[in-house]
């Protein structure tokens, strides 16, 4: 597990959206936090970090998705387990960069979850995750 300061960007009703560098990074200290980071959605990165901290939901990166929808596999776990799920474009952010994910990431697929709140591929990532926000409160 990597050590990282994760950084806050919102906060509504015990949630909070926080922002993440590395998924390798999120613990127990994310229960119910919406998590964007710039790992890839690979298979992963659900049931090793994301599911075990309690995480309420989460943007990546794509990785530029890859054979077989490798680098968004986890989209499908987590929705399994309930969570709302999306990743952004590899070409629009900076992979391993949580702060790029957030700011310039453009949302290329999402899990249905996630779109029942409203996340729509073309839709920025700060955006995503103040849909995702919403929708849990």
């Amino acid at each position: 597990m990597t050590h990282e300061v994760h950084k806050v960007v919102k906060e509504s009703g015990g949630l909070r959206i926080v922002i993440a560098d590395s998924a390798t990074s999120v613990s127990e200290d994310n229960k119910n936090d919406i998590v964007v980071d710039g790992s890839h959605c690979g298979a992963n990165i659900a049931p090793d970090y994301i599911l075990p901290s309690g995480a309420r939901g989460m943007i990546g990166n794509d990785a530029g998705i890859g054979l077989e929808n490798a680098g968004v596999a986890s989209l499908k776990t987590l929705e399994e387990h309930g969570i709302p799920a999306a990743a952004v474009a590899a070409m629009s952010a900076e992979i391993g960069v949580g702060q790029s994910t957030y700011d310039e990431g453009v949302i290329s697929a999402a899990n249905e979850l996630a779109k029942k709140m409203g996340v729509t591929v073309g839709m920025s990532a700060k955006e995503a995750a103040d849909k995702m926000l919403e929708g849990i409160s």
